[in-house]
């Protein structure tokens, strides 16, 4: 009877481990999952500051030059009480993107959502900052704004993102 229970645990176990993929950057100082069908299309793990970024497939964007990803970014700071003005640096980049505009659903104090433009495409963009010692993380959400892409799409692709974030350790 322990024998199929055990089994079952380790199924579970395997299931759950294959749901997430683990990352790290500035040397494992920062660890996070991403949902294990996201692709990493770009590392830069050495120097200041450090990013992947990870394609996240929409079926919408098929065809077309436009695609949603997910970037965790990090910056070494001298001290954490540099975090304040790291993040409004960050924020004045977005500002300066063509067709910036905030979103209607406002930011907090540590999210960022607003819409640009990268070609013809209106994005959608959430970027979201949290200090990790004295280093500040960025995780960037961004999703190009197509007719044909489904709410399903959408909310799993927000999961996705939120449970990055969440996973930050």
């Amino acid at each position: 009877m322990k024998l199929p229970l055990m089994l079952l645990l380790l199924a579970a176990a395997s299931a759950s481990a294959q749901e997430h993929s683990d990352y790290n950057l500035n040397d494992g100082k920062v660890r996070f999952s991403v949902p294990a069908g996201w692709s990493a299309i770009m590392e830069k793990s050495d120097g200041n500051p450090q990013a992947i970024i990870y394609q996240v497939n929409d079926p919408a964007t098929a065809g077309t030059e436009d695609t949603a990803s997910v970037t965790v970014k990090t910056r070494q700071l001298k001290s954490p009480a540099e975090f304040a003005d790291a993040k409004q640096n960050e924020m004045l980049l977005s500002k300066a993107q063509t067709g910036y505009e905030a979103s209607a659903d406002g930011s907090d104090n540590g999210i960022h959502n607003y819409f640009v433009m990268r070609g013809k495409t209106r994005y959608a963009i959430r970027d979201r900052f949290v200090l990790m010692g004295s280093i500040a993380v960025q995780v960037r959400c961004q999703r190009p704004l197509l007719d044909s892409t489904t709410k399903d799409w959408t909310s799993q692709f927000y999961a996705g993102c939120d449970s990055v974030a969440t996973s930050l350790k």
